[in-house]
This record gives structure tokens, C-alpha cells and sequence, in this order.
């Protein structure tokens, strides 16, 4: 069973009267010039909870409250009072220095949750600079909690 004769012919004259129709001068998005502009992103909608969950804004939109949430998601795991031989970070700014040797201040911490060491986890491609920023200050103004008493919930409403 062979091809009809003349549907090679109806494809030829479809294709010649797409290029006379200009389609060919088109060119296809991926090789458009580097001027195009880009898709705009869509705004942030912060009633959307897993956007508050993604980002450690539950507690705060910004400043100690956030930190403390951050503290709990990414630094309580290892450091809480369960932990035998992983040091404890309340009244870590009462410590003239840090294990490394290095003088307590913001940027010694900071540098240390960014780069990590032998025995800690490096967060300079989990945590941002804002992320930071809280999260030290709630390590120098109210760090840290008994396990037995955890931050309360902001979303929880008592009956």
C-alpha cells in the first residue's frame, strides 16, 4: 500500500503557503534576541500558610520571634539539652569565645552558621542573609527554651 499521489503535493502547497504567510520569520521563543522581556512573578500571597512555613514566617514576619522558629526547624535538632557532646547555645553571648576561638560577636556567629565546621552542618545555601539576622538575634536577646516548655503555636486560639 503505497502513499496517495497527490498528498505529497496538498503538503507542498501547505508548506509554501506558510512560508508566503511569513511563518519562517518568526523565530521560535527559545532563540528570541536577549531583549524580550521576561515573565513577570506573581506576588507573594503570605495567607497562603505554606508560603509562611516555607520562608519561617509563622511566628513573625521578621526579628527574634522569626529567629526562634528558625533556631527550631534548623539548629534545635542538635542543639538542645538531650545532646551530650554538642555545646549549648543558651548564654552564648555571655562566652568570651566560640569553640572555634574566635570572639563572640554577630559576625563570628553568623559566619559560623554560614560556613559550619567538622562536627556542624553549613547553612550559607539554606539560610539568607535576613535569615541570619534573626536567627542571631534570637540567639543574643532570648535564646533558648526548655524542651519541656517549647514555643507556643501563634496559631492556636484556647477555647
Amino acid at each position: 500500500m503505497g502513499a496517495r499521489p497527490g498528498r505529497g503535493r496538498a503538503i507542498r502547497t501547505l508548506f509554501g503557503a506558510a512560508l508566503a504567510a511569513g511563518w519562517a520569520g518568526v523565530p521560535a521563543s527559545a532563540q528570541q534576541p536577549a531583549t524580550a522581556t521576561a515573565p513577570k512573578s506573581s506576588a507573594k500571597d503570605y495567607d497562603q500558610r505554606a508560603l509562611e512555613i516555607y520562608e519561617f514566617r509563622k511566628a513573625a514576619a521578621s526579628g527574634p520571634e522569626r529567629g526562634r522558629e528558625i533556631f527550631y526547624y534548623k539548629c534545635w535538632f542538635c542543639h538542645n539539652e538531650f545532646t551530650k557532646d554538642i555545646p549549648k547555645l543558651t548564654g552564648l553571648y555571655q562566652h568570651p569565645t566560640l569553640i572555634s576561638g574566635e570572639p563572640v560577636n554577630d559576625e563570628t556567629v553568623k559566619n559560623q552558621i554560614r560556613n559550619g565546621s567538622a562536627n556542624m552542618a553549613a547553612y550559607k545555601y539554606a539560610l539568607s542573609e535576613a535569615d541570619l539576622n534573626d536567627l542571631v538575634a534570637f540567639l543574643r536577646e532570648k535564646c533558648c527554651w526548655d524542651s519541656d516548655a517549647p514555643p507556643l503555636n501563634p496559631r492556636y486560639r484556647a477555647r
